[in-house]
């Protein structure tokens, strides 16, 4: 080591010389490493359909998946019975209040009787929204499509086939569904104040059956022989009815109307059975949901105030009864445009 006192009497260019070794020493010593600030925990959704494996919900859940890829900040779990049942549903919820997520969104298979452990479940700190099915327990409901229009575009189709009069029956899930039991009110409102002589002269719950409502239907057509339409309800439902009447022969004498998917309804649409159904985009449904799960969690979600939902835009949500809710377009499938549809 050179001694202080004979550099500071060395050449200036050799005290610089060794001011940068001291320098370089004092500079290769490591720093300590910095923490990294650990990433926030991501926030727990859960979606419960009212039940799982039929061919709509697995729709539904393709654009749950796609908005869940989008959005890291969120963890996304679906569950829901495989049974329409709201005892199973709440068995269920039940079982996940322990657990603690942050927010459960539900469709609900009977309003009412749902709204105690979703009262339970806020209680306990969980946020609670309600999808398809509407609650009257819930802080937001991402509504399929807005009730009183859905019910007037039943009636219209039943009407652009056999006219303003005639008997029609119905098709339903349960007379505890809020959805089907606001469309066939909205139904009703519509047949009173502009078709007086269309008469709803049954309706009949299938459940979410295709089996069933082939049954139901079947004994529509033989024991009411002057019906006109039967307006199936639920996605399962309508092709049972349109199988039924191609089976009885009764194409063009019998209208088909309801709401399903394009791939359930695809051939019926071809084959001239069914010419018309009603529905939203089922997949787009699931992944607003998620956004507006997320949208509730972070506190954004006000009536009037426009919100981002990825790829589907911006949604403004209004107030209703309960809370708040956004609501998504009818669509309208044909023989036509059936097979730009793959859900």
């Amino acid at each position: 080591m050179v001694p202080l006192l004979r550099v500071l009497r060395a050449p200036r260019a050799l005290r610089v010389l060794c001011g940068l070794a001291c320098g370089a020493a004092l500079l290769s010593v490591p720093a300590p490493a910095s923490a990294q600030p650990e990433p926030p925990p991501r926030q727990r959704i859960v979606i419960m359909p009212k039940l799982v494996g039929i061919a709509y919900y697995d729709a539904v859940k393709t654009g749950i998946d796609a908005a869940a890829r989008e959005l890291p900040d969120v963890s996304v779990t679906w569950t829901g019975p495989t049974q329409d049942q709201v005892e199973k549903q709440i068995e269920m919820i039940e079982r996940l209040i322990p657990t603690k997520p942050d927010l459960i969104a539900v469709a609900s298979n009977d309003p009412v009787a749902i709204a105690p452990v979703l009262a339970k479940a806020q209680r306990a700190g969980i946020r609670v929204m309600s999808w398809d099915g509407d609650s009257q327990q819930r802080e937001f409901f991402v509504n399929l499509v807005d009730f009183e229009e859905f019910g007037a575009r039943l009636v219209e189709s039943v009407v652009r086939e056999i006219g303003p009069k005639g008997d029609i029956a119905l098709v339903t899930t349960s007379f505890t569904a809020p959805n089907q039991t606001s469309w066939i009110d909205a139904m009703k409102r519509t047949i009173y104040r502009k078709h007086p002589e269309l008469r709803i002269v049954d309706i009949r719950p299938a459940g979410e059956s295709t089996e069933e409502a082939y049954r139901i239907a079947q004994d529509y057509l033989k024991s009411m022989p002057g019906l006109k339409a039967i307006v199936a309800l639920g996605a399962p439902n309508l092709p049972g009815v349109a199988r039924a009447v191609r089976d009885a022969g009764r194409v063009g004498q019998v209208a088909v109307i309801g709401n399903s998917t394009p791939n359930l309804m695809r051939s019926f649409l071809k084959d001239g059975t069914v010419r018309t159904v009603l529905l939203w985009n089922a997949p787009d449904h699931g992944y607003l949901t998620v956004y507006c799960a997320r949208q509730l969690l972070a506190g954004g979600l006000k009536a009037g105030q426009a919100f981002d939902a990825g790829r589907l835009g911006r949604f403004t949500p209004r107030k209703d009864a309960i809370s708040l809710q956004v609501a998504l377009p009818v669509m309208v499938f044909t023989k036509d445009n059936v097979d730009q549809f793959r859900f």
